[in-house]
């Protein structure tokens, strides 16, 4: 049994007895008259008031935990999967707003004056407050009742980028309107959770309704919506009674995209070239050098071949052609001390060292994502290789399935870090799926050191891995001169 679970049945096992133990000892007293010879006429009132709210509270809680517990056993079945247009499950929702709380108070008051003073009247203004208590639950229920939910989303989104959440609400009854209905959407993801709320002023009968709320996913991952709360508290607002609707939906929050400085590519490419692989020379664009050739109107005069114009009297420029063939083999290494990944798994993340760590994977990713975003641009989603370790390996070979570029970055926003791997599984990677038409590129949360001074670093294998790697260190302060996330 979890946390939670042994949780949920402690508050379930405190309503129970706050209710027997309320109620039984309020008609002890009712029965018996103990407490009137024995303390002052308004303690007993005290105590019976006292004794009155617990055994309302312990009802209301309880009637609510078996309404959460009848939906966790529910909502499993249909996990990763929308039931928009399927049967929805819901379960019946009670609460008292603190304007109920207050007006069953009074209620209380009413009837222990009524039956302690023995009066007529006190019982007859109880018995007219009650009234309307009892007719705006019913009606509130009533509201709720034969609605029906659906939610119209993107699936994919990256993080920091505004989007709307559309919400549509409708009634199948066939007679009556829903009014002041309340929808209350929960967002639960990978370090973050809130609630997005919609108000409607009336759904007429047979009829549908749609609004929105606007949401900015800061952290990346798989976010789940649902199950959405749709309650009432027409027409006098001391009830509040609804349904917990079990609708559910997923989105992919992919990295942040960054922008990557001009001089970026230069550094690449000089990795590339001190490379054995390396050919031709880079050009202004970052094409390949092709030839020189006669200056033609419209050329750009940092192309101009000064000494070959010199030679040959006239003006002679580079000619560069567009590199389409060059591939990348992405490696990110997301490492994460074990200590640090069991303190964010018990969602201790108040430490300062762990927001630090947290702050280097999520620049590594992003950092990541931007290189691999801006070499598909240039070159074509074939020439992208990526290896991923940290929790677990995740590839994509683009060269091999030729999927499109959404599928990579499915992949980047639910890796996780990890500490199973170490530099020499990483040599070994490099020396698995490196060839003569790429370069290599490896974003690491860990120091260029700890490649360099591994016991496997100097073996005839490493020189052929690590000659002409790009090896890019992913702290923060490392690649603010490079690397900007987009705001």
């Amino acid at each position: 049994m979890t946390n939670s679970q042994q949780a949920a049945w402690q508050k379930v096992l405190i309503s129970w007895a706050a209710m027997l133990v309320g109620l039984g000892l309020l008609l002890a007293e009712l029965l018996t008259g103990y407490l009137h010879h024995v303390v002052p006429k308004f303690v007993v009132w005290a105590i019976s008031l006292i004794l009155l709210l617990i055994s309302v509270w312990g009802m209301k809680t309880l009637l609510e935990q078996q309404s959460l517990a009848r939906l966790r056993g529910s909502r499993f079945a249909n996990r990763g999967r929308t039931t928009s247009g399927l049967r929805q499950q819901s379960h019946n929702l009670f609460r008292l707003p603190i304007e109920g709380q207050i007006y069953i108070a009074m209620l209380a008051i009413m009837l222990l004056g009524a039956l302690f003073g023995k009066t007529n009247t006190l019982m007859l203004i109880f018995a007219l407050m009650a009234g309307p208590f009892i007719v705006n639950g019913g009606v509130t229920f009533a509201m709720t009742r034969k609605l029906f939910l659906s939610r119209q989303l993107p699936k994919r989104l990256m993080v920091g980028e505004p989007t709307s959440i559309d919400i549509t609400v409708s009634n199948k009854k066939r007679v009556i309107p829903s009014a002041l209905i309340t929808v209350e959407d929960q967002i639960v993801g990978p370090r973050e959770q809130f609630t997005g709320k919609i108000v409607f002023a009336q759904v007429p009968a047979n009829a549908s309704r749609k609004g929105q709320y606007q949401i900015r996913f800061m952290q990346r991952g798989r976010y789940r919506l649902g199950p959405a709360r749709v309650t009432s508290r027409f027409p006098l607002g001391i009830v509040e009674r609804g349904q917990l609707v079990d609708i559910q939906d997923e989105i992919l929050i992919h990295p942040r995209i960054g922008v990557l400085a001009q001089w970026w590519h230069r550094r690449s490419r000089e990795g590339s070239e001190a490379s054995r692989f390396s050919k031709g020379n880079a050009g202004p664009h970052h094409d390949e050098f092709h030839r020189i050739r006669e200056y033609r109107h419209g050329d750009e005069l940092r192309s101009i071949h000064w000494k070959t114009s010199a030679r040959r009297n006239e003006l002679m420029v580079r000619e560069y052609r567009q590199i389409r063939d060059q591939r990348l083999l992405l490696i990110l290494d997301l490492w994460q001390d074990r200590q640090l990944s069991n303190n964010n798994n018990n969602a201790e993340r108040n430490d300062k060292s762990s927001i630090k760590q947290i702050a280097l994977i999520e620049n590594a990713v992003s950092l990541a994502a931007t290189i691999g975003w801006k070499h598909t641009q240039e070159c074509g989603v074939q020439q992208l290789d990526s290896i991923c370790l940290g929790k677990d390996k995740l590839e994509w070979f683009g060269s091999r399935r030729g999927e499109q570029i959404h599928a990579w970055l499915d992949q980047l926003a639910i890796v996780e870090a990890g500490s199973d791997y170490s530099p020499a599984n990483i040599q070994e990677e490099i020396l698995k799926h490196q060839n003569v038409s790429s370069r290599t590129v490896l974003i690491t949360t860990r120091s260029k050191e700890d490649f360099m001074s591994d016991k496997n670093a100097t073996g005839r294998d490493a020189v052929h891995a690590y000659h002409g790697l790009l090896i890019v260190e992913a702290a923060p302060e490392k690649t603010k001169d490079f690397f900007q996330q987009t705001s």
